[in-house]
């Protein structure tokens, strides 16, 4: 540590405000009764992340009405608060920055909020901190309880760590940060470019906009090659599932893919590595962790090559991926996720936008079953069985050409975020230690 590093507390860094370092209300006080489609948002446990760089998951919120809300002033967060799990999975953090799409937020009575002395402290410095792997550990150690871990104040008030001087926080937080930020980049690079691939497949599949536009006398339709358009039939007859341009066929999810099965026991190779494709990697970013065989407790699917991963688990939220190539690692997937393998390599992309499609995803969610909304699953049979239009080879080809080069850009966005984070985590704790300064970096 450098000499003009100090050892610190959470208590030494607060604002001295007695709403510096609090916990949420009672849970009777933000209960469910009291949820709203707007208002002020309150940041649950699944607002949060173990993830590095992932600050806020801001998919799912649910609101409190604002005069709710102002009976809770101390556990009112905003820009530049962080923010705790303490009872469920401890070790989250989140931080409310300039990412964040609220000005404010009401932490919910399994969370806790600090606030940090702007003069003693970076914000977005103690983030990094408190989401390095030292940190996280010492706060799994101080958990309590078993079924459900618990982690309270005082507990984060004793958590000691060395601070060096508020210049040299600021300058390790933008370095760290500016990874961070391109990361950030290249996902809604990711996301523009997905959007205009669904917008395609939406005109051409499902809206028959071509065809329409035919019909209404038009000679050639933007994005559709020309021989594409001109072999179109311009009649739409009636199916099962809506009117359908003739001469395309009817049919189900298994006329364009097969389900893998095939299993693993990562334990059964204790020191091998692999690409591990789960749930949360999805969440943090459609990065799958590298893991040893030893740390994955159950058996987990092989990724096949050239495949589509859907989640059968709470289809209301979808969670489509498409693992890159393998890089000499092998590849396996949670059994949340199923393996679908298209029957032709031109459909891979045709199925994804297929499971993207709103009207899709609303019919697997009505068919789902579980005990509870958030543990909603999709049969995978049912799954295979799902009606679905089935164009034509050659216009299914004739997409995969359109859109092939927009997903090529997003995996190159994709790997190049992997490459970036896995540089971040590498700095993370030598910076934050000082065993690497920033002078070093020059």
């Amino acid at each position: 540590m450098q000499s003009d590093w100090k050892i610190r507390c959470v208590d030494d860094v607060r604002r001295s405000s007695s709403d510096g370092l609090a916990t949420g209300p009672f849970g009777s006080s933000v209960s469910a009764k009291f949820f709203q489609s707007t208002g002020i948002p309150l940041i649950r446990g699944s607002n949060l992340s173990e993830a590095v760089g992932q600050r806020l998951v801001e998919d799912e919120y649910v609101f409190m009405p604002e005069e709710k809300a102002a009976e809770f002033p101390r556990a009112i967060a905003i820009r530049g608060d962080l923010v705790f799990t303490c009872w469920g999975t401890i070790g989250q953090v989140g931080l409310i920055d300039k990412r964040a799409r609220f000005d404010r937020y009401l932490v919910s009575n399994k969370q806790m909020k600090l606030s940090p002395d702007p003069a003693k402290a970076d914000s977005l410095f103690l983030y990094y901190l408190f989401s390095s792997p030292q940190i996280r550990a010492t706060i799994k150690n101080l958990g309590i309880g078993s079924s459900v871990p618990g982690f309270n104040l005082g507990q984060l008030r004793s958590i000691r760590f060395p601070l060096p001087p508020l210049s040299e926080q600021s300058r390790i937080s933008r370095v760290l940060g500016a990874l961070d930020d391109k990361i950030e980049q290249n996902q809604q690079a990711v996301r523009a470019l997905e959007r205009l691939a669904q917008a395609i497949f939406c005109a051409w599949f499902v809206d028959f906009e071509p065809i329409k536009a035919k019909v209404a006398g038009a000679t050639s339709f933007p994005s559709m090659p020309q021989p594409v358009f001109d072999a179109l039939s311009i009649r739409l007859i009636d199916s099962k599932i809506g009117p359908v341009p003739e001469g395309w066929k009817v049919g189900t999810v298994s006329d364009l893919a097969t389900l893998s099965k095939t299993q693993i026991k990562p334990q059964d190779y204790p020191d091998e590595l692999f690409d591990y494709f789960s749930i949360p990697a999805f969440d943090t970013g459609k990065r799958a962790f590298l893991e040893l065989g030893k740390a994955i407790k159950s058996n987990k699917f092989v990724v096949v090559e050239g495949c589509v991963l859907l989640s059968k688990l709470n289809p209301r939220i979808p969670r489509i991926w498409l693992p890159p190539p393998p890089n000499g690692k092998r590849q396996i997937t949670s059994t949340e996720f199923l393996v679908f393998v298209p029957c032709s390599s031109i459909d891979r992309h045709y199925l994804y936008c297929q499971f993207q499609q709103s009207s899709f995803r609303e019919n697997l969610a009505q068919g789902a079953s579980g005990t509870s909304s958030s543990h909603q699953r999709v049969r995978p049979n049912d799954l295979l069985g799902k009606a679905v239009i089935v164009p034509p080879k050659p216009i299914r080809m004739e997409f995969a050409h359109l859109i092939d080069p927009l997903f090529s850009f997003a995996s190159a966005c994709l790997l190049e975020s992997t490459k970036l984070a896995e540089m971040r985590d590498y700095l993370l704790p030598k910076l934050l230690s000082g065993e690497v300064t920033m002078r070093d970096m020059r």
